[in-house]
């Protein structure tokens, strides 16, 4: 377990250096774990079933029921009128450990194109991206369970795009006293992109004349490391509170900093709370739960957005 930490500790320190606006596939940073949302961006200890994959995905190793499908859809439209989706399946497949499925998508909507002869619009074109990944997770020891995701992240922007293969990599250790968990993923680890086609480089005179087309640059993916605590502060027959807090270390931003806290009541009726430290535009967070049924399962998660505005995240989650 030692050698695991080190070498995830390793990885964030060569290639999470910040660089802020400086990578592709920036969609992968808006997180559709609406739990995660709700608790300040802070549950990288806390993460269980389906919706573990989008945090941590050695969390996938909780969920415990055998044979059953774990599913789990997230919804929240973005400012600008940009959509998230997230859909993701898993299956506890006993001693081999559980599998998942998943897909994450966004929508930018579609965009006037200009050229230089036509400078007020020549049709429209479509802008989006999508993450597709395969995932696995198992407990190493009775404490200690690991995850890995293998995903295909790909963009398109009219007729230029690019399709990349990325990793993530997590560990959960359960301590066993008061609950206490520690987390530590690091997300989108890959090589740098390229999108493929040409463009033609107006600032440069003398190609532009010429008619002479320029190659896309190289750019990273928003590779993330995390790391998070968590316990229960406090627990009776009925209620039980949880508060947890987490370090998020970007290549496309500062290091920021979640805490989160979370009410159960009967382990079926949930409010959380939380803040983000170290961010210009999103601070205070609320979020709540219900449990029907004991396998239909809705969440809530509200942030709150300097300019522009309140975002609302919305899940379903379902076991069958």
């Amino acid at each position: 377990m030692k050698r695991i930490i080190f070498f995830i500790l390793s990885l964030s320190y060569v290639w999470a250096s910040s660089s802020i606006g400086s990578v592709a596939g920036q969609f992968l940073e808006v997180n559709l774990n609406v739990k995660n949302m709700g608790m300040g961006n802070a549950t990288t200890s806390l993460v269980d079933g389906a919706s573990s994959v989008i945090v941590n995905p050695a969390g996938l190793a909780d969920y415990s029921k055998i044979g059953q499908l774990d599913t789990y859809l997230s919804y929240v439209n973005w400012p600008a009128e940009i959509s998230f989706g997230f859909l993701g399946v898993s299956k506890n497949m006993n001693r081999f450990g559980v599998v998942s499925a998943s897909v994450l998508y966004v929508n930018y909507g579609d965009e006037i194109r200009t050229t230089q002869e036509m400078p007020f619009g020549d049709g429209n074109f479509s802008m989006g991206g999508m993450s597709v990944g395969l995932s696995f997770s198992k407990f190493v020891t009775d404490k200690f369970s690991f995850g890995i995701t293998m995903k295909n992240v790909s963009e398109k922007y009219d007729d230029a795009g690019y399709s990349q293969l990325a990793w993530d990599i997590g560990t959960l250790y359960r301590t066993g006293y008061k609950n206490i968990k520690i987390g530590m993923s690091i997300l989108n680890f890959s090589k740098e992109i390229q999108f493929d086609g040409k463009y033609l480089d107006f600032s440069d005179k003398v190609k532009y004349a010429l008619g002479d087309s320029s190659s896309y640059s190289n750019w990273p993916l928003p590779m993330t490391f995390r790391t998070g605590i968590s316990m229960d502060a406090w627990q009776s027959d009925v209620l039980k509170a949880t508060c947890s807090f987490d370090m998020i270390h970007s290549n496309n931003n500062d290091e920021q900093y979640g805490i989160g806290a979370e009410c159960a009541y009967l382990e079926k009726y949930f409010l959380r709370t939380g803040y983000q430290i170290g961010t210009d535009i999103q601070g205070l967070t609320f979020g709540g739960g219900l449990v029907l049924m004991d396998n239909i399962q809705f969440d809530y998660a509200l942030s709150t957005m300097r300019y522009f505005g309140p975002r609302h995240r919305i899940s379903l989650r379902l076991n069958f």
